[in-house]
């Protein structure tokens, strides 16, 4: 005589698997977006550290084209850094005449559930109002 499962175990497993993944897929999605985010930091870092070397030896900040959204492998070149560019655009903005001179750098959230949410850093460390690109992933 075999032995095989009944309608009624099956339909438990697959509504026991249903919950599985009315909990786990959002977790993993606000997981996703916290690595990208995370991307993001490490590349506004990259762009931080470098423009204090790029300052230290042209005593000025250097900047992408004000025209475009992102900064290009060219001026990636000239700051010797490489920053992802699968989630975000980067863009780095630089006033020459300020006293002492000063630069903004931008990554913006390029798609995805918090598209269009930036994070900002400056000379001085990241912009503290620039963070809401957070409650995007908390809210997910």
């Amino acid at each position: 005589m075999r032995r095989a499962f009944t309608l009624v175990e099956l339909i438990v497993v697959v509504i026991i698997i249903g919950i599985l993944m009315a909990i786990g897929i959002p977790q993993y999605r606000k997981a996703l977006e916290r690595a990208k985010g995370a991307e993001a930091y490490a590349g506004l870092g990259h762009i931080q550290e470098a423009e204090k070397v790029y300052y230290a030896s042209k005593e000025v900040y250097h900047q992408c084209d004000a025209g475009t959204i992102e900064c290009t492998d060219a001026e990636e070149k000239i700051l010797d850094i490489s920053l992802p560019q699968s989630a975000w655009w980067f863009k780095i903005l630089a006033d020459p005449t300020a006293d002492p001179p000063v630069f903004t750098a931008t990554a913006t959230r390029r798609a995805g559930p918090c598209n269009g949410k930036i994070i900002v850093v400056d000379q001085a460390g990241p912009v503290p109002a620039s963070n809401d690109w957070t409650p995007c992933v908390d809210n997910l």
